[in-house]
């Protein structure tokens, strides 16, 4: 077995453990393991650059992994919200869950058969709707974000938000159907160590990591709204996604 294979089933270990938590009420932990999957799946990727290429085995292995740690595992997550809240909305809790899983299926079949995604994507990826709704868990669970009047503000009104039914279902809809769209975003591979060819990448990074310093995971859906908006702002670099 290849670095990089090994790279992908630790991804998977993060996502089934994930789930297997999530089903003990270990919310907080369940998704702090997606966000180590997360990284799993980075890490694969350069491994498999730097040994030349992945191959065949490894790309389904790895849309397999993705399938467990970025689709069940986020939904799983938000359906374990919606039961520890009561019966009330429970058909629009369902409804989101499968959007988020049924999405991700589907995006990752799309994926796998569309040679035109190489230097970059065509609808938002797997893993960063899973990480968003990861990340929204955590935030309703009142983790990951600092103390400050203004976090503490955004936290409350985001883990209100997550506690709306109607509109917990509405945005698993709408990024779900970004999922399967044919809107062009950037793969965040450098095509080289310059600003040139590179400059909504690096844009993203300093923005992510400052927002990350000043706000925690409240920064994951600001950064999750600039990474869709890239086209259109990326336009005034003339690049292309």
């Amino acid at each position: 077995m290849r670095i990089p294979d090994l790279l992908t089933t630790a991804n998977l270990v993060c996502g089934a453990a994930s789930v297997l938590l999530t089903s003990q009420g270990q919310l907080t932990i369940a998704c702090w393991l997606l966000f180590l999957a997360a990284v799993f799946d980075v890490l694969d990727g350069l491994a498999a650059r730097a040994l030349g290429g992945g191959t065949a085995l490894g790309a389904q292995l790895d849309s397999l992994a993705d399938m467990v740690s970025f689709g069940l595992a986020p939904g799983f997550a938000l359906w374990s919200v919606a039961m520890a809240g009561g019966p009330e909305g429970l058909f629009w809790w369902a409804g989101a869950a499968l959007c988020i899983c049924i999405a991700s299926a589907w995006r990752l079949a799309k994926f796998n058969v569309d040679d035109r995604q190489h230097s970059g994507f065509l609808g938002l990826p797997t893993p960063a709707n899973g990480l968003f709704w990861a990340s929204m868990v955590l935030i309703a669970e009142g983790r990951g974000f600092p103390s400050t009047a203004m976090a503490q503000a955004m936290g409350s009104w985001l883990g209100g938000a997550l506690l709306t039914p109607v509109a917990v279902f509405g945005a698993a809809l709408l990024l779900g159907l970004l999922m399967l769209s044919e809107l062009p975003l950037p793969s965040l591979k450098f095509k080289h160590g310059g600003w040139k060819g590179n400059e909504v990448i690096f844009l993203l990074l300093l923005g992510g990591t400052a927002s990350a310093l000043l706000f925690g995971l409240l920064a994951v859906p600001l950064l999750l709204i600039l990474y869709v908006l890239s086209p259109l702002w990326g336009r005034i670099f003339q690049t292309t996604p």
